[in-house]
Protein backbone atom coordinates (compact mmCIF):
# COMPACT_ATOMS: atom_id res chain seq x y z
CA UNK A 1 0.00 0.00 0.00
CA UNK A 2 1.43 3.40 -0.99
CA UNK A 3 0.51 6.48 1.05
CA UNK A 4 1.37 10.09 0.15
CA UNK A 5 1.17 12.97 2.63
CA UNK A 6 0.76 16.44 1.13
CA UNK A 7 1.05 20.00 2.44
CA UNK A 8 1.89 23.42 1.01
CA UNK A 9 5.71 23.38 1.09
CA UNK A 10 6.62 19.82 2.16
CA UNK A 11 8.82 21.12 4.99
CA UNK A 12 6.49 21.02 8.04
CA UNK A 13 3.29 18.97 8.14
CA UNK A 14 3.70 16.40 5.37
CA UNK A 15 7.29 15.40 6.24
CA UNK A 16 6.28 15.28 9.93
CA UNK A 17 3.47 12.88 8.99
CA UNK A 18 5.74 10.84 6.71
CA UNK A 19 8.46 10.50 9.34
CA UNK A 20 6.01 9.75 12.18
CA UNK A 21 4.13 7.21 10.06
CA UNK A 22 7.35 5.55 8.86
CA UNK A 23 8.32 5.07 12.50
CA UNK A 24 4.92 3.46 13.27
CA UNK A 25 5.21 1.21 10.22
CA UNK A 26 8.70 0.07 11.24
CA UNK A 27 7.68 -0.51 14.87
CA UNK A 28 4.87 -2.77 13.64
CA UNK A 29 7.03 -4.71 11.16
CA UNK A 30 5.09 -3.44 8.15
CA UNK A 31 7.94 -1.96 6.08
CA UNK A 32 7.33 -4.48 3.31
CA UNK A 33 3.58 -3.75 3.20
CA UNK A 34 3.21 0.04 3.56
CA UNK A 35 5.27 2.69 1.76
CA UNK A 36 5.00 6.37 2.72
CA UNK A 37 6.20 9.54 1.04
CA UNK A 38 5.39 13.25 1.15
CA UNK A 39 5.18 16.09 -1.35
CA UNK A 40 4.31 19.77 -1.72
CA UNK A 41 1.46 21.42 -3.56
CA UNK A 42 3.64 24.49 -4.28
CA UNK A 43 7.21 25.14 -5.41
CA UNK A 44 8.25 27.53 -2.60
CA UNK A 45 10.53 25.06 -0.79
CA UNK A 46 11.47 22.46 -3.41
CA UNK A 47 14.81 20.89 -2.44
CA UNK A 48 14.64 22.13 1.16
CA UNK A 49 15.01 19.86 4.19
CA UNK A 50 12.31 19.75 6.88
CA UNK A 51 11.89 23.02 8.77
CA UNK A 52 14.05 23.18 11.91
CA UNK A 53 10.99 23.26 14.22
CA UNK A 54 9.66 20.11 12.54
CA UNK A 55 12.98 18.40 13.23
CA UNK A 56 12.97 19.68 16.82
CA UNK A 57 9.48 18.37 17.68
CA UNK A 58 10.22 14.97 16.12
CA UNK A 59 13.48 14.68 18.08
CA UNK A 60 11.73 15.75 21.30
CA UNK A 61 9.37 12.82 20.79
CA UNK A 62 12.19 10.37 19.97
CA UNK A 63 11.04 9.86 16.37
CA UNK A 64 13.97 8.78 14.16
CA UNK A 65 14.54 11.20 11.30
CA UNK A 66 14.92 10.21 7.66
CA UNK A 67 16.66 11.98 4.80
CA UNK A 68 14.09 14.26 3.19
CA UNK A 69 14.07 17.02 0.59
CA UNK A 70 10.87 18.79 -0.46
CA UNK A 71 9.42 17.70 -3.81
CA UNK A 72 6.28 18.77 -5.66
CA UNK A 73 3.27 16.61 -6.42
CA UNK A 74 2.50 15.76 -10.06
CA UNK A 75 -0.58 14.40 -11.83
CA UNK A 76 1.12 10.95 -11.90
CA UNK A 77 0.97 10.72 -8.10
CA UNK A 78 -2.76 9.94 -8.16
CA UNK A 79 -2.15 6.72 -10.12
CA UNK A 80 1.01 5.87 -8.15
CA UNK A 81 -0.53 6.00 -4.64
CA UNK A 82 -3.39 4.22 -2.93
CA UNK A 83 -4.14 7.11 -0.57
CA UNK A 84 -3.19 10.79 -0.74
CA UNK A 85 -3.66 12.67 2.53
CA UNK A 86 -3.69 16.44 2.76
CA UNK A 87 -3.70 18.80 5.73
CA UNK A 88 -6.14 21.62 4.91
CA UNK A 89 -8.64 23.04 2.41
CA UNK A 90 -5.94 24.87 0.46
CA UNK A 91 -4.09 21.57 -0.05
CA UNK A 92 -7.32 19.85 -1.13
CA UNK A 93 -8.06 22.62 -3.64
CA UNK A 94 -4.51 22.38 -5.04
CA UNK A 95 -4.78 18.60 -5.38
CA UNK A 96 -8.07 18.88 -7.26
CA UNK A 97 -6.42 21.41 -9.57
CA UNK A 98 -3.48 19.04 -10.25
CA UNK A 99 -5.59 15.89 -10.64
CA UNK A 100 -8.55 17.46 -12.45
CA UNK A 101 -11.84 15.58 -12.33
CA UNK A 102 -10.33 12.10 -12.23
CA UNK A 103 -12.77 9.53 -10.83
CA UNK A 104 -10.28 8.29 -8.18
CA UNK A 105 -10.14 11.63 -6.34
CA UNK A 106 -13.06 10.86 -4.02
CA UNK A 107 -11.68 7.42 -3.18
CA UNK A 108 -7.99 8.30 -2.81
CA UNK A 109 -7.71 11.94 -1.71
CA UNK A 110 -8.63 12.64 1.90
CA UNK A 111 -7.71 14.80 4.88
CA UNK A 112 -5.22 13.14 7.23
CA UNK A 113 -7.21 14.31 10.27
CA UNK A 114 -10.18 12.21 9.06
CA UNK A 115 -8.31 9.24 10.55
CA UNK A 116 -8.01 10.69 14.07
CA UNK A 117 -10.19 8.60 16.42
CA UNK A 118 -12.45 11.53 17.33
CA UNK A 119 -13.24 12.14 13.63
CA UNK A 120 -14.04 8.63 12.44
CA UNK A 121 -17.79 9.10 12.82
CA UNK A 122 -17.89 12.63 11.36
CA UNK A 123 -19.14 13.49 7.92
CA UNK A 124 -16.17 13.98 5.58
CA UNK A 125 -17.92 16.90 3.88
CA UNK A 126 -17.54 18.94 7.09
CA UNK A 127 -13.95 20.01 6.33
CA UNK A 128 -13.51 22.38 9.27
CA UNK A 129 -13.09 19.36 11.58
CA UNK A 130 -10.24 18.01 9.46
CA UNK A 131 -7.84 20.95 9.25
CA UNK A 132 -4.28 20.62 10.54
CA UNK A 133 -3.12 24.23 10.74
CA UNK A 134 0.21 25.10 9.16
CA UNK A 135 2.68 25.53 12.04
CA UNK A 136 4.97 27.56 9.79
CA UNK A 137 2.43 30.36 10.29
CA UNK A 138 0.79 29.46 13.62
CA UNK A 139 4.13 28.55 15.27
CA UNK A 140 2.25 25.81 17.16
CA UNK A 141 4.35 22.78 16.25
CA UNK A 142 3.21 20.94 19.38
CA UNK A 143 -0.46 20.99 18.33
CA UNK A 144 0.50 20.05 14.80
CA UNK A 145 2.49 17.07 16.11
CA UNK A 146 -0.42 16.01 18.33
CA UNK A 147 -2.90 16.19 15.41
CA UNK A 148 -0.55 14.28 13.12
CA UNK A 149 0.37 11.60 15.65
CA UNK A 150 -3.30 10.87 16.53
CA UNK A 151 -4.22 10.78 12.86
CA UNK A 152 -1.32 8.52 11.89
CA UNK A 153 -2.14 6.09 14.69
CA UNK A 154 -5.73 5.93 13.42
CA UNK A 155 -4.47 5.62 9.86
CA UNK A 156 -2.29 2.66 10.81
CA UNK A 157 -5.31 0.88 12.33
CA UNK A 158 -7.26 1.55 9.13
CA UNK A 159 -4.42 0.29 6.92
CA UNK A 160 -3.91 -2.86 8.98
CA UNK A 161 -7.51 -3.82 8.16
CA UNK A 162 -6.77 -3.34 4.45
CA UNK A 163 -3.51 -5.29 4.10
Amino acid sequence: MKILFVCHGNICRSPMAQIFMQNLISQNGLDDKIYVDSKATHTDEIGSPPYYETVRILRENSIPLIDHKATQITHCDLANHDLILCMDDENMHSLKRVFGTHEDIGQKVKFLLEFAPENLSRNASDHKNFIIDDPYYTRDFKKCYEDISRSCEGLLEYLMQKI
